[in-house]
This record gives structure tokens, C-alpha cells and sequence, in this order.
């Protein structure tokens, strides 16, 4: 007996014509699938947006439900979501205008910064003569720091009218929720219809289960972080507030963001005393700290169920594909991909291979 269980004389499985018109087959379908998600980004971020924002309102909604009708329940609820949603991006719009309009002195102060910051290092031995010798322009330090800003206010900006569109979305997603079970059995015979619906039931459960999990943690994390800044005087505490919020649903990366640009724009805003700046970084970095170890684990549990590595992966895939909107719908999306597989016989061993277990 050959290898892979070939017969002498014939091909092994890998050398066989319908395994490479296979794996020719999906190279085709996975390059194609890149292609439009890429393409129809503008349509396809919002709508999932909206979906998983429709998770965290669905166990709501239900409650609702209980008390009165459906079109009731939905206007009561979509206009209280929309109504908080409409005042928090005003807010946030009119903190961004704000930092845009500080982009002067914030340009200013990290001239000053990276002048201090130069003349230290030239004091010190051995490194002085190296810094002196790799010495960049304030001017254009301070330039590409004020660029920086601006690319932040632009994608803040740019994700604030996605968010506007997934609220749209979100209402008739709401509508249709509560006519899915009767379509599916209406479609399919009523073993099939039964096994759509337990598949689609433990999808919903996990993604809800994560959803509310990361907006607790994200709350119990981002509302301490900006009462902490509000405190200290650092300009924009609510924008900053609500970018720990948001970045609380990007693993890893996220908390690096959520800590680096607060503190570095409160140093760049809030140039005297210098102790408030210092006091915020070193009270965000315990505070991080305690959640990242502490209570997010408490509270997150086992909740995704996927392998760290996985995680990245996922997240370095979506993000290349969709930038910070992708990076937001990785995780989710890695789940519900992760339930298909474990219903499919095929691609049952890719699930346990996606697992954290």
C-alpha cells in the first residue's frame, strides 16, 4: 500500500486532478470573496454594524415584548437608542472640532516637548553625540504630530457617519427580527426548519453573550477613565471617554490605543502643571491594569472561545480589509464563522482548531 493510501502505480491524493481543481476552486472563491467584501465595504460595514448593535438591544426588546406590541416596543426602543446615539455623536463631533481647532498649540507644545526632550538626551554620555548626529527638525516632528491629529479627527469623523447609517439599518433589522422563525419554517420542511433555527439560536446566544460582556467591561473601564481625565483638567475627557469604550472591542491593540492617545494628547494639552498630565498617565496605566487583569476577565469569562492566535489573526485580516471598522467586527465575525464550521461534517476539525479549548 502506497502513502495516503494509494494503490502502486497510482497518484497519491495531493497529486490527483480533482484535488488540485479543488483546491484551484477555493483559491478562486477565497480571492473573489476578498475582492467584493472589499468592494462593497461601504454597504456591508453598517449592515453588520447594525446587526450586532441589534444583538445588544435584542435582550431589551424581548423584555419589551412582554409588555406591549412589537411596533411599540420597537419605536420606544429605536427612538431612546437613536435619541442617546444622535447626543453622544454630537458630542463627540463637537470634541473633535475642538481638537482640529487646537492643532496650533498642540503643534507648538510637542516643539517644546521635543526640543526638552533633545536637549536631555544630548546631556547624557554616549547617547548625547548619537541623538546629535540623528537629529530631526522640531519643525518637522512637530508637523507630522499636528498630521497625526488631523488623521484622527478624519477617521473619528468618517466612522461617526457609518454609525449614522447602521442606526437606519438597525430600525428594520428590529422589524424583521420577530418574522425570521416564521419564514425559515414557511421555507424549509420542519426538520430542516428546526435544525436552521438551532444553529442560528446558538449563534445568537454567543454573540450576545460577548457583546454584553464587552459593553459592561468596555463601561466599567471607558466612564472611570474619563472622570479620572475630567478630573485632572485634560481637554476632551468625553472624546476620550468614548475611544476606551470603542477600542474595549479590539483585543490586544485596543488598550494600547486607548491608554497611548490619551495621554500622550494630555500632555500636549494640558502643559501646565506638569504633574496633572504625569498623574493621568500613571492613573490610566493602574486603572488599565486592574481591568485588563482584573474585572474583564471576571466579567468576560469564557465568552469567545477562540485561541488567542486566532484572535490576531483575525484581527489582522479584518483590519486589512476593512481598517478600524473591520478591526471592531473581528472578533464577532470569527465566531459566528467558527458555530458554521462546527455544524458542517466537512470543516468540523477547522472549528476545534479555531477554539481556545
Amino acid at each position: 500500500m502506497a502513502a495516503n493510501g494509494a494503490e502502486p502505480g497510482e497518484p497519491t491524493r495531493w497529486a490527483r486532478a480533482s484535488t488540485v481543481r479543488t483546491a484551484a476552486a477555493w483559491m478562486v472563491v477565497a480571492a473573489g470573496s476578498w475582492w467584493l467584501l472589499g468592494e462593497l465595504a461601504a454597504v456591508l460595514r453598517p449592515l453588520l454594524l447594525a446587526v450586532f448593535l441589534g444583538y445588544v438591544l435584542m435582550p431589551y426588546y424581548s423584555r419589551l415584548r412582554h409588555q406591549m406590541s412589537a411596533p411599540v416596543a420597537i419605536g420606544l426602543l429605536a427612538g431612546l437608542t437613536t435619541g442617546v446615539l444622535v447626543a453622544l455623536a454630537l458630542a463627540v463631533y463637537t470634541s473633535l472640532l475642538g481638537l482640529a481647532e487646537e492643532l496650533p498649540n498642540i503643534q507648538a507644545r510637542s516643539a517644546d516637548l521635543i526640543r526638552g526632550a533633545t536637549e536631555w538626551g544630548k546631556s547624557l554620555p554616549y547617547i548625547g553625540q548619537t541623538i546629535g548626529q540623528a537629529e530631526v527638525p522640531e519643525g518637522q516632528l512637530a508637523q507630522q504630530v499636528g498630521s497625526v491629529t488631523l488623521q484622527v479627527v478624519n477617521r473619528a469623523g468618517g466612522v461617526l457617519v457609518e454609525a449614522a447609517a447602521a442606526g437606519l439599518y438597525l430600525l428594520f433589522l428590529l422589524l424583521e427580527s420577530t418574522r425570521f422563525p416564521h419564514r425559515v419554517r414557511a421555507a424549509y420542511p420542519p426538520d430542516q426548519a428546526e435544525y436552521i433555527l438551532d444553529v442560528f439560536g446558538r449563534i445568537n446566544s454567543a454573540i450576545i453573550s460577548y457583546l454584553k460582556a464587552k459593553v459592561k467591561s468596555g463601561l466599567v473601564l471607558a466612564v472611570p477613565a474619563g472622570l479620572i481625565l475630567a478630573a485632572l483638567g485634560v481637554k476632551f475627557s468625553l472624546l476620550w471617554a468614548v475611544l476606551t469604550f470603542l477600542c474595549n472591542f479590539i483585543p490586544y491593540i485596543g488598550t494600547v490605543v486607548a491608554y497611548a492617545l490619551p495621554v500622550a494628547f494630555a500632555f500636549l494639552l494640558t502643559p501646565d502643571p506638569v504633574w496633572k498630565p504625569v498623574t493621568a498617565a500613571v492613573l490610566l496605566a493602574v486603572w488599565h491594569g486592574v481591568s485588563a487583569s482584573v474585572i474583564e476577565p471576571m466579567i468576560l469569562g469564557r465568552a469567545v472561545g477562540l485561541s488567542p492566535l486566532v484572535i490576531l489573526a483575525a484581527l489582522s485580516v479584518w483590519g486589512l480589509l476593512w481598517g478600524l471598522p473591520g478591526m471592531f467586527l473581528a472578533v464577532p465575525l470569527t465566531v459566528v464563522l467558527k458555530i458554521v464550521f462546527e455544524n458542517i461534517e466537512a470543516t468540523r476539525p477547522l472549528a476545534r482548531l479555531l477554539s481556545g479549548a
